[in-house]
């Protein structure tokens, strides 16, 4: 996974935003293809994102000072989290949008108040945990000792502003693989 990190700006945008952005373009005149191909724009989005994320984290975590100790398990366990929800709500979604037999007779809003609703927002704790992690890391490895909120709190925002934040982080990070 380490290639996400070697990658110009441009390329990561590309992976990220543009394939999805190319195919929502192709699929305008027809809304039922649109929503035929959202769950796998979401997953094809998500591999890029959540790839660069965990290059971040695991590839400079082994660049860290000796001085500075982070404990990557805890990003791994935060990682897989929102990773096996994603890829349950992309399953699940797919399967919804597949056109089968619907069920009327079925409320579904009750499986959704009380099972996906909190996993959703436990992932969402997740992943900003893990952009944190994977910002605090980065920042450590550019000052040589550890970083401070205020020191990497411009870069979480970037990241967290996903497109913004390629063009900025990005050419950083290769500075910091080579």
């Amino acid at each position: 996974m380490n290639f996400f990190l070697k990658l110009r700006h441009w390329q990561l945008f590309l992976i990220t935003w543009g394939v999805p952005i190319i195919l929502n373009f192709f699929t305008i005149g027809n809304p039922f293809l649109i929503v035929k191909l959202a769950p796998y724009m979401m997953a094809f989005f998500a591999i890029g994102t959540f790839g660069w994320i965990w290059s971040i984290a695991t590839a400079l975590h082994s660049k860290l000072p000796p001085d500075v100790k982070i404990n990557l398990n805890v990003f791994k366990i935060l990682f897989a989290i929102p990773s096996v929800y994603l890829a349950g709500m992309v399953i699940w979604t797919s399967d919804l949008l597949s056109g089968g037999p619907v069920d009327s007779s079925k409320d579904n809003s009750a499986m959704i108040a009380l099972i996906i609703i909190p996993l959703h927002l436990i992932s969402m704790f997740c992943v900003f945990m893990c952009l944190r992690f994977a910002v605090k890391i980065m920042k450590s490895v550019e000052l040589g000792r550890m970083a401070k909120v205020g020191d990497y709190i411009g870069d979480f925002m970037f990241i967290w502003m996903m497109p913004i934040g390629v063009w900025f982080v990005q050419p950083r990070l290769n500075r910091l693989v080579e």
